[in-house]
């Protein structure tokens, strides 16, 4: 109800200005946001990513270099495969690390940004506001109309009535 009330109160009488703050995202956005705030950006986060680049590595970097030792002819179990072998998998760990740095500074950066623009809204005039002046106005028109020179409140009175007899 009193929300109800708060309604008919701004319609009638305006709303003050003042900030106005509206999302940057959607509902669900918002959503996956706050549960995003409230679990922390970990680096636990981080394992799926993980998951795949070692996933990768063994279904494709290390067959490809089998197959390039195997059609060399030095075949897998040389010292050149290992070397190379060894030196890949160095790079899977500098390529994880990196990826791993990268991947927090976008969730520090995410967690940062600012969720809300704030814009400022100019004072709503009311319904009462709106009509009261235009009315007055006829009014006085109209008690000048009949004679009364003195318009003041108890004139703008006497030609509301004389306007309202006039459209009754």
């Amino acid at each position: 109800m009193a929300g109800f009330l708060d309604s008919l109160s701004r319609m009638f009488m305006g709303q003050e200005g003042g900030p106005l703050q509206t999302s940057r995202y959607a509902p669900e956005q918002e959503s996956i946001l706050n549960q995003f705030m409230k679990r922390g950006a970990a680096a636990s986060d981080f394992g799926p990513i993980e998951q795949q680049e070692k996933q990768r590595f063994s279904e494709e970097t290390v067959p490809g270099l089998a197959e390039r030792f195997t059609a060399m002819g030095g075949g897998q179990r040389s010292s050149a495969f290992e070397g190379a072998l060894g030196q890949a998998s160095a790079g899977l760990g500098t390529g994880l690390s990196a990826l791993r740095s990268q991947y927090g500074m976008q969730q520090a950066q995410m967690g940062f940004q600012p969720r809300f623009d704030t814009d400022y809204m100019q004072r709503q005039p009311g319904l009462i506001e709106q009509g009261i002046g235009p009315a007055l106005g006829i009014a006085g028109k109209a008690g000048q109309q009949y004679g009364e020179n003195n318009v003041d409140a108890k004139g703008m009175v006497a030609g509301i009535m004389k306007l309202l007899a006039l459209l009754a």
